[in-house]
């Protein structure tokens, strides 16, 4: 692990730490992660605030958009920081990156300055390469915990809160919203939350949705989109 560690260090300082000049938001949970993590990117690339992604299935530099050609959700240390390089290089103003346990657990986060964490969901998948529930939730958690330790961050003049965002859906959300951070959102569609989506429709294109008296309609099928819809409406609202 202190192979890894060092690793994750020294790729940060080849690439003179370009999470540190663009707002960053990591984005973890058994499942959605990919989809969250585009839906945000849309709201705010398309809201004129150019945005960068790393996802498992694709990565964005703005509006240019390639295949993730490594079939990982975190490749290599370098190749994180060798992407977020180009993406600040680029002008992007925020960058997503879909956080998995197992690059956590390998300390594939450090160097990555974290200012939001979202938690999608959490079941037992993935539990062989960690060897209990337990230790996967755990290691999860570390993204959340990285939120507060990475440091303030004034970007044009302005200083970025340290913000977690949660569904409260999930019986396991107020295990990562214990961690230390400025401000705490919640969401959800069942439990009481912060932004809580009512009377979600299906629809022959998408699904609609209610949320503070806002009609929302998402062109993508199936009403198990809205809770991963829900954090780009959050990220969206923040100053």
């Amino acid at each position: 692990l202190c192979y890894h560690f060092l690793l994750s260090i020294l790729a940060t300082v080849v690439f003179h730490f370009p999470s540190r000049k663009m707002i960053t938001i990591g984005i973890t949970g058994t499942k959605g992660k990919t989809t969250t993590a585009n839906f945000i990117w849309s709201v705010l690339n398309h809201s004129g605030i150019k945005t960068g992604l790393l996802t498992t299935a694709n990565l964005k530099i703005g509006d240019e958009e390639i295949l993730n050609p490594f079939h990982m959700t975190m490749p290599g240390r370098f190749v994180v920081q060798k992407y977020l390089r180009k993406m600040k290089d680029a002008g992007c103003k925020v960058v997503i990156v879909e956080t998995t346990s197992q690059g956590l657990v390998q300390h594939r986060h450090i160097g990555i300055a974290y200012d939001f964490a979202v938690f999608t969901n959490l079941t037992p998948e993935h539990i062989d390469s960690h060897g209990s529930f337990e230790n996967y939730k755990a290691a999860k958690k570390k993204l959340f915990d990285a939120v507060s330790k990475s440091g303030t961050k004034i970007l044009e003049g302005k200083k970025i809160a340290k913000t977690i965002i949660a569904n409260k859906d999930s019986e396991h959300a107020d295990y990562y919203l214990s961690s230390p951070s400025e401000k705490k959102i919640t969401f959800s569609i069942e439990n009481n939350s912060d932004f809580r989506a009512e009377n979600v429709s299906a629809l022959p294109d998408g699904v609609g949705f209610n949320l503070s008296e806002v009609n929302y309609r998402i062109r993508i099928l199936g009403t198990f989109n809205v809770i991963n819809a829900l954090p780009a409406i959050i990220v969206g609202q923040e100053d």
